[in-house]
């Protein structure tokens, strides 16, 4: 609700200043001005920068065009059909028709006043202009998303230890499915968040990388896919005590470990360790017994793909000094 009141307060204010300052210059339909700034007032500055270039490029095209046809055919509505059904394809096969419905508005006052010349044409293009850069100036102000981001960044860290420490439990079959996850659930929805949260960071920031926070998002996210993979293990009733036991306290060591800057070094220290201890183990005696260690593996092995997968993360990211603040 605050963004909201924040979002609608800017957008009234560059309204009335657009049409305070196109009356001021003496430009005639002074009220356009307002609303192609209000139209051109999008949620970040990288957004409403794309769009006006478009919209001053759309026209550009519009008046050009507009002035060859109604030169040669006069200000004929069935000139206005002509030059929509030129005009429309140009732009689409751009990528520029973000500007399509102001520049028709601006070619059918044109139409309408039966007559183009300078003055006529220096004023829809003026409105255009003060409409634009009011917007690009009300974009001056963002809101600061980092320290939301930070919070959900924490957030996220708890729910992954929240899942960790109850499959360490569930291996030893002492934690249910159903309590697992719940978590799940809110885990989803705070990553969903924290990468929105952080494209709109992103882009109100210009001539700058700020892409961190979206690549770390989407760690957690491919984090959160391996782990809601590994709750299919937990179907299995575990009898293998003692390698369940070494792989609940790895998976609580994991837990613990958990946060933004881990490099996961001391990790893999440990899961070499594991491996040694699994490659020296006694072959198993039965099938029920073989199942069981071979559904541990497949947990191990997910396990350390989740640690590589942050691991990668801070060695591509580890010069970024976001995880040190």
């Amino acid at each position: 609700m605050k963004n909201l009141i924040y979002k609608a307060g800017k957008i009234a204010i560059g309204v009335i200043l657009s049409i305070l300052i196109a009356d001021l210059i003496g430009l005639n339909f002074s009220s356009t001005a307002g609303i192609v700034c209000m139209t051109g007032s999008l949620d970040t500055r990288m957004q409403t920068y794309i769009v006006s270039l478009k919209r001053l490029l759309t026209a550009i095209i519009a008046t050009i065009l507009s002035a060859i046809l109604f030169s040669l055919f006069g200000h004929e509505l069935i000139i206005l059909g002509l030059f929509l059904f030129i005009f429309i394809p140009i732009v689409t096969a751009l990528n520029i028709s973000e500007g399509l419905v102001v520049s028709t508005v601006l070619v059918s006052r044109i139409y309408n006043l039966k007559m183009l010349n300078f003055n006529i044409v220096s004023n829809e293009i003026g409105l255009l202009l003060v409409g634009m850069l009011i917007a690009c100036l009300m974009t001056i102000h963002a809101p600061n998303r980092k320290s939301e981001i930070r919070k959900i960044q924490l957030e996220v860290e708890d729910y992954i230890k929240s899942i960790l420490k109850n499959m360490s439990l569930q291996l030893l079959n002492q934690c249910s499915i159903e309590e697992s996850l719940k978590n799940f659930d809110f885990l989803d929805e705070k990553i969903k968040k924290g990468l929105n949260r952080s494209i709109e960071y992103n882009n109100n920031i210009i001539l700058k990388d700020n892409s961190y926070f979206i690549k770390y998002f989407q760690m957690r996210r491919a984090q959160f896919d391996i782990l809601f993979h590994m709750e299919k293990h937990f179907e299995f009733h575990f009898i293998d005590q003692e390698n369940a036991k070494l792989l609940s306290d790895f998976t609580k060591e994991l837990a613990r470990s958990l946060n933004e800057c881990n490099d996961c070094d001391q990790l893999f220290e440990k899961v070499k360790e594991l491996k040694v201890h699994y490659n020296n183990k006694a072959l198993p005696k039965s099938r029920q017994e073989f199942e069981n260690r071979a559904t541990l593996y497949q947990y191990f092995n997910d396990l350390v793909y989740f640690i590589e997968i942050k691991s990668k993360f801070i060695k591509d990211n580890g010069d970024f000094k976001y995880c040190l603040i």
